[in-house]
């Protein structure tokens, strides 16, 4: 995989039990569809499990979402994530906007699925004082050095912060997601959200 060219737009709906060759797998474990969703259940806690999709954006200026699915669950430590601004070729994670049900973060994840590093003007952890409703849809932007999260229909941004270019390169153009369950952690709760209806997209800059 290269770093130029791609789609204005990819979708996936997860509607299939195999995730399957549109998407390259890294980190501790193995994302998975179950029931028509992208799971994290059985995997590690640490190092976090990661999924790329293969076909990059077609620009610098990028966005991703996806919904949120709870099934019945409150997670307070296994995290799920949209991520942008990512290569896999050259190792590069990208940056995540992480959730579980009472906390979020913005921050660039390392290749090896361990380090998490806040973007700057956002705190490592930050709470969520209501846990967002089934069927939210979150959202990532990536325009120039500053990456946006959005949640619901909100035009404001829930956090919003700054990396370098030489922290993440702007002509990094996969996205994808990650996440962790820590259900079987001694105090790690449940296992995570799942996502469904991922969007990714390289929109005209503003």
């Amino acid at each position: 995989m290269g770093s130029t060219g791609g789609a204005n737009a990819t979708t996936d709906e997860f509607d299939r039990t195999e995730l399957g060759s549109d998407w390259v797998t890294a980190g501790g474990g193995t994302l998975h569809i179950a029931e028509g969703q992208l799971s994290a259940d059985g995997t590690p806690s640490e190092p976090v499990s990661m999924a790329f999709h293969t076909v990059p954006a077609a620009g610098n200026t990028q966005e991703v979402a996806a919904t949120i699915h709870w099934n019945g669950r409150n997670p307070e430590h296994s995290a799920m994530s949209i991520a942008l601004r990512a290569d896999p070729a050259s190792e590069h994670a990208g940056v995540h906007f992480w959730f579980t049900a009472t906390s979020m973060g913005l921050s660039l994840l390392s290749w090896d699925g361990v380090v998490f590093t806040p973007a700057a003007g956002t705190d490592a952890y930050i709470p969520v004082w209501f846990k967002w409703p089934e069927g939210t849809t979150i959202r990532l932007r990536a325009e120039g050095d500053y990456y946006a999260a959005y949640v619901g229909d909100s035009p404001h941004p829930i956090l919003a912060g700054t990396f370098t270019e030489e922290e993440v390169p702007h002509t990094n153009r996969y996205g994808g997601v990650h996440g962790q369950d820590d259900s079987k952690v001694p105090g790690g709760g449940e296992p995570p959200a799942v996502l469904d209806d991922f969007r990714f997209s390289a929109p005209a800059s503003t």
